[in-house]
């Protein structure tokens, strides 16, 4: 929206707030479910486990073939570098460059020279705004695999859900205790993270229970403290919903068996990015899946992850340095599915603390200490405060937690460093999100 339709919806009534968040619906709604997406999705439905040991190569050189012909960006480098099209090999494909966030921000030859109509918009962790464009075709490619992932587990289009939202839905001086808006064309109840906290989490919890949603997706933080605040003064929800899809935020073992326990239902989690990443969706076994004709992802010797999408014909990403740390797995899948298994996100390349000696330890290190504990640990953040100190927030089960439970966490975090870093451990009831609704893991705070 711009400034003046901002202000226009800020200064509404809640019913025409909830008629204009319905016509925005409309066009949404319009842009994913089209012939694409449809044709897509009954593809997904006949063939769930199809992949073919040259799948990945032959989207891949589908892929790098339109870029060659359409996008003026990857016409210089395939040139510059000698890239032959169609590829051999995958090895073949590794000797084209990674592409850097700052290329994407500033180099408008990465656009494709045809209608693209959808414009996506992130800043992330960096703070850089970075504008990418999507056809028609893309974005409802990308909205038939969540669809068809989210079927596999119980809930099909048109059932009612319930979605947790970094977006300004609700203007910041209301005055009624009305915390969410409702997409009418979707059946989707939309929830201002912004505004949640302790003391408006039982408004929350009664529109919920009125709602009564078949699934709920969004930031997880937010399920996390109605799940909380459920728990603590022993309440039940009057609804059972069939699952929980979460997103955005790292999401602790802890965490995952509060909501399930307190939602009555399976949580299932799911990878992708503002900027168009290859869609990775947990299976009923609960690893990890990224399908062949969604993209590649590669790791460096880092960990760091180079994301190839093909649903990107708008701006491709080919090798993109994403920022994220994961770990691939060559591991069959007990679900029968032959896709290429991620292991762990490890979380953002740049969410790190670094010590006195010059080395990073990375975010998914530091929730991943949290393991050693029997799920008695549901979030943490870690503040560093100077360059040899950091304090580690942790918001316990108080069902669950007991004292060593802090001493035996205090070691294996100290295990990740030298003596010359002082470890902090500090009990808290929450932890606080930044502007945007989420709760940043690693935040580094010295100059």
């Amino acid at each position: 929206m711009g400034i003046l339709q901002d202000r226009i919806y800020a200064h509404s009534p809640i019913r025409l707030q909830n008629w204009l968040v319905s016509l925005y619906g409309i066009k949404l709604y319009r842009e994913r479910y089209g012939q694409y997406y449809e044709q897509e999705l009954e593809r997904l439905r006949r063939a769930p486990n199809e992949a073919s040991p040259d799948a990945k190569l032959n989207h891949l050189n589908q892929f790098l073939q339109f870029c060659n012909q359409h996008n003026v960006y990857y016409q210089r480098l395939f040139k510059k570098h000698g890239i032959t099209l169609p590829l051999k090999s995958l090895e073949d494909f590794k000797r084209i460059p990674p592409l850097e966030k700052e290329t994407l921000r500033t180099d408008e030859t990465i656009f494709s020279n045809l209608h693209a109509p959808i414009i996506g918009m992130t800043g992330g962790t960096t703070g850089k705004s970075i504008q990418v464009r999507f056809t028609e075709y893309d974005y409802q490619m990308r909205m038939a695999h969540l669809d068809f992932f989210k079927e596999q587990h119980g809930f099909r289009r048109g059932m009612k859900r319930a979605s947790f939202t970094g977006r300004m839905i609700c203007p910041g001086n209301q005055k009624n205790a009305v915390y969410w808006r409702y997409n009418a064309p979707m059946k989707q109840m939309l929830y201002s993270v912004v505004h949640s906290n302790p003391t408006t989490i039982p408004y929350y919890i009664d529109s919920l229970n009125e709602f009564q949603p078949a699934a709920l997706d969004g930031s997880p933080s937010d399920m996390i403290e109605i799940a909380k605040y459920l728990k603590t003064h022993q309440k039940t929800l009057s609804f059972r919903p069939v699952a929980l899809f979460p997103t955005s935020e790292t999401l602790t073992p802890s965490g995952r068996l509060l909501l399930e326990e307190m939602f009555q239902a399976p949580v299932y989690d799911q990878y992708a990015s503002s900027e168009g990443a290859p869609i990775v969706t947990e299976c009923e076994c609960g690893k990890m899946h990224l399908r062949p004709e969604m993209g590649i992802i590669e790791t460096d010797a880092f960990g760091e992850a180079l994301v190839t999408s093909f649903t990107t014909h708008g701006t491709p990403l080919i090798r993109y340095r994403i920022g994220d740390r994961m770990t691939l797995s060559e591991a069959m899948c007990p679900c029968g599915r032959q896709d290429t298994i991620i292991e762990s996100i490890d979380g953002r390349q740049m969410n790190y603390v670094e010590t006195p000696e010059g080395y990073k330890v990375f975010e998914g290190d530091l929730t991943a200490a949290v393991g050693v504990l029997p799920n008695s640990i549901i979030q943490i953040q870690v503040l560093q405060h100077k360059i040899d100190e950091i304090e580690m927030l942790y918001v316990k089960d108080e069902a669950r937690f007991e004292p060593e439970h802090e001493v035996a966490l205090q070691k294996e975090v100290e295990r990740l460093f030298t003596s010359r870093m002082k470890v902090l451990l500090r009990d808290v009831k929450s932890i606080k999100k930044e502007k945007n609704g989420k709760v940043r893991v690693v935040k580094r705070l010295y100059t």
